[in-house]
């Protein structure tokens, strides 16, 4: 998985993740943004976890929600959880939901938190 961390045109915070994992950048730039007590609040999430004081954990957002658990970090999407049972997809034919949700392992999830946490830190 790569990523990278810049700034948009007008300056504000921004993580781009390769192709499949694209949810996670969304998730970052949107849902967490630069909240540095959150990010830390996860940070210590991830070590509850770790130490088997916890079994999962929910981070509801506004698009996106964020799934830990012991294993991994699951971004994914509300619009995957929609019923539209009316407009499936003809034979032969998927729906695209790469962006839509991602998933990576505890310690990935937690380098790319601490680089996001320094990225957007104030000076």
């Amino acid at each position: 998985m790569d990523y990278d961390f810049t700034h948009d045109i007008y300056g504000a915070f921004r993580a781009e993740f390769s192709m499949g994992h694209e949810a996670i950048g969304y998730w970052l730039t949107y849902e967490l943004r630069s909240r540095q007590a959150v990010i830390q609040q996860l940070l210590t999430i991830i070590s509850e976890l770790r130490q088997h004081q916890r079994m999962d954990y929910l981070m509801e957002g506004s698009e996106y929600n964020l799934l830990l658990n012991r294993d991994e970090a699951i971004v994914r999407a509300h619009a995957l959880d929609s019923e539209y049972e009316e407009e499936q997809p003809e034979d032969n034919l998927v729906f695209y939901d790469q962006e839509s949700t991602a998933s990576c392992g505890l310690d990935d999830f937690i380098e790319i938190l601490e680089g996001w946490q320094q990225f957007t830190s104030p000076l």
